[in-house]
C-alpha cells in the first residue's frame, strides 16, 4: 500500500507541476560528449552554488557523494533542472537561474534571500537511462504480436474521436482532473497474473507525456522490470499513418 501511495503522490506532482515562463541564462557551455540527458535519466552531478557577488553558498565538490538526481521528479529547483535538461555525459556548464525558478517570494531558509537569483556551475559525471524504455510504433505491434499488455491510458472521449491500437487494452488512468485511478491498478494486475510481474508492459498516452510518468513511478516504487512506452503516443501513432480501431 505504501508503494502505491508513492506512485499515486509522484504522478499528480508531476502532473500539476505548472511550466514556468522564465527561462534560464547560460553563461558558459563546454558540451560533452556521452549520453543525452532525457526525461527521467539519473544524473549524477558536482555543482557548485553561488550568488552573483561570488558568494558560494553550496557546493558538493570535494566530497565523497556526487549529486544524484533523477530528471522529471522535481528533485531540484526548477531552473537547475531547466539547465542540465538536454545536456550530456561530460557537459560543463555555468548558468544563471532567476528567482522565479529557485527559491521566489519564500526563500530558501537562513541561506537563500527571498527573490534572489543564484549562479550554478556543474559537470554532468555520468548518465543513466530511466528504467523503462521507450518503444517505436513498429516495435510495438510486435510486442503485441508476441502477448506484451499494452494498456491505453487516456479518456473514453480520446478512444472515441481517434480510435484505438488492435490488441491495446483502453483503460482510463486519471480523471479530468489529473487524478490516478486507483482501480487501475487491480487491472493491471489482473493483467499481469496469468504471467509474471516481469510481464511486458506498455503505456500509451496522447504524446507520450503521461504514460512515461506512469511508467516510470511503476518501475522505481513498483519494481515492474519490462515497461515501456509508446514514444510519441498516439499522434505519432496517427503521423505514420498507421491504423486505428474502435475500442468497443
Amino acid at each position: 500500500m505504501k508503494k502505491i501511495l508513492i506512485l499515486i503522490c509522484t504522478i499528480f506532482l508531476s502532473l500539476s507541476f505548472q511550466v514556468q515562463s522564465v527561462e534560464i541564462e547560460i553563461i558558459s557551455d563546454k558540451p560533452g560528449t556521452g549520453k543525452k540527458i532525457i526525461k527521467h535519466s539519473w544524473v549524477q552531478l558536482e555543482y557548485t552554488g553561488s550568488f552573483e557577488n561570488g558568494k558560494v553558498f553550496d557546493t558538493n565538490i570535494g566530497k565523497d557523494r556526487p549529486l544524484v538526481v533523477q530528471m522529471s521528479m522535481k528533485e531540484v529547483i526548477p531552473g537547475f533542472e531547466q539547465g542540465i535538461m538536454g545536456t550530456t555525459k561530460g557537459t560543463k556548464r555555468k548558468i544563471k537561474i532567476p528567482a522565479e525558478l529557485a527559491y521566489g517570494e519564500k526563500g530558501g531558509g537562513d541561506i537563500i534571500p527571498t527573490n534572489t537569483d543564484l549562479i550554478f556551475e556543474f559537470e554532468v559525471i555520468d548518465v543513466l537511462d530511466p528504467s523503462y524504455k521507450s518503444v517505436s510504433s513498429d516495435e510495438l505491434i510486435e510486442m503485441i504480436e508476441n502477448n506484451a499488455v499494452a494498456l491505453d491510458i487516456r479518456t473514453e472521449e480520446e478512444w472515441d474521436k481517434t480510435g484505438v491500437i488492435k490488441g491495446s487494452f483502453p483503460e482510463t488512468a486519471f480523471d479530468k482532473n489529473g487524478k490516478f485511478q486507483v482501480y487501475v491498478m487491480d487491472k493491471i494486475r489482473a493483467l499481469a497474473a496469468s504471467q509474471s510481474q516481469d510481464v511486458n508492459l506498455i503505456f500509451i498516452s496522447h504524446d507520450g507525456e503521461t504514460a512515461s510518468m506512469l511508467a516510470n513511478s511503476f518501475s522505481e516504487d513498483l519494481g515492474f522490470t519490462n515497461i515501456s512506452v509508446l514514444k510519441g503516443g498516439i499522434k505519432a501513432w496517427q503521423s505514420e499513418n498507421k491504423k486505428l480501431g474502435p475500442h468497443k
